[in-house]
């Protein structure tokens, strides 16, 4: 880690690009030095500081020239802005601050590159991905292109969420400590959201490690971790393609049974369902129709069953592939 990073970006009203591009150099270094300031006050002992978002160089996506360098985020139309230049250049350090394993650099980049980064790219740059993509659409109206653009933009966006942290029209309050607290959410959301990614990739050789131990259809893991998403990946997997059901302990207390899905794109496609007669049967009930003691409940639509114990939740299914 550095002790201590000089940073020069531009002046005036601050959007999301160059918010997070200085979170995230700042979760480089112990302490950050930000100046901001406008093209004629650029640095010009460039070795001692990083510049962006601004005074041409690298990590500077306004020119015509960096535009053409620079290109688009592989496999998209979306133009790098600085957020993502600086995220392309350092990543591997900050990483390493997160103490994120060696071996996930690359898995860890590309996620939150699409999950954030890309996003704040494209607000930018003043580039809508969804327009673009009906532009090429030859059977859609102007008037039906204009529909699912605005239905689209109804979210309130992490860009439009630092926008507001500018001080309003009549405010008093410092555009340069503005930007300080927001640089402060900025990296909050980053650390949030690496942490989150990273404790995913944990969590797929846990649950990769509980498929291989599955058996007579079903997986049991002794606490919970995301599973449905990596279970349903392991398409060539024969055991994972044989399990059913997944019994974990429930958040709330007690042990949960929940059908694994023949189509992650469809919540109602259950391998095995649980029987009709089960669903939406609370207590003694729902008990007396499944045969366990233990039952607690069963979701109205069927996908998940509580029980009192891992040996419940043991009966439970078993209950149901008979």
């Amino acid at each position: 880690m550095y002790k201590k990073l000089n940073l020069y970006t531009h002046d005036g009203i601050f959007h999301a690009d160059d918010v997070f591009a200085t979170a995230l150099l700042s979760m480089m270094a112990e302490d950050i030095h930000v100046v901001r300031g406008g093209d004629t006050t650029v640095p010009e002992n460039k070795d001692e500081w990083i510049i962006y978002d601004i005074g041409g160089g690298e990590l500077d996506h306004h020119t015509a020239e960096n535009k053409e360098n620079n290109g688009c985020h592989p496999g998209t139309d979306i133009p790098y802005a600085s957020c993502g230049l600086v995220w392309k250049k350092y990543y591997k350090e900050i990483l390493a601050e997160q103490d994120c394993p060696e071996s996930y650099y690359e898995r860890v980049y590309a996620r939150l590159e699409s999950s954030l980064i890309l996003g704040i790219d494209a607000h930018d740059n003043g580039f809508n991905p969804i327009a673009e993509k009906l532009s090429a659409m030859p059977n859609v109206t102007d008037a039906q292109r204009k529909e699912v653009v605005g239905t689209a933009g109804t979210g309130f966006t992490i860009s439009q969420m630092i926008r507001d942290f500018n001080p309003t029209w009549n405010s008093t309050y410092s555009y340069d400590d503005a930007f300080m607290d927001a640089v402060s959410f900025a990296k909050d959301l980053l650390e949030l959201r690496l942490d989150s990614i990273i404790s995913s990739l944990d969590a797929r050789d846990f649950v990769l490690r509980c498929i291989s131990y599955s058996a007579n259809h079903i997986m049991i893991m002794d606490k919970f971790a995301p599973w449905e998403g990596i279970l349903s990946s392991q398409h060539n997997d024969p055991k994972a393609n044989d399990i059913w059901y997944v019994i974990y302990p429930a958040l709330r207390g007690g042990w949960n049974v929940q059908c694994a899905l023949k189509d992650s794109d469809d919540r109602t496609s259950y391998r095995h369902p649980f029987p009709e007669s089960w669903y939406g049967l609370r207590g003694e009930d729902f008990a007396k129709a499944s045969g366990v003691k233990g039952a607690d409940f069963c979701h109205v639509s069927g996908f998940l069953a509580g029980t009192k114990s891992e040996e419940d939740a043991l009966a439970l299914a078993s209950a149901a592939l008979r």
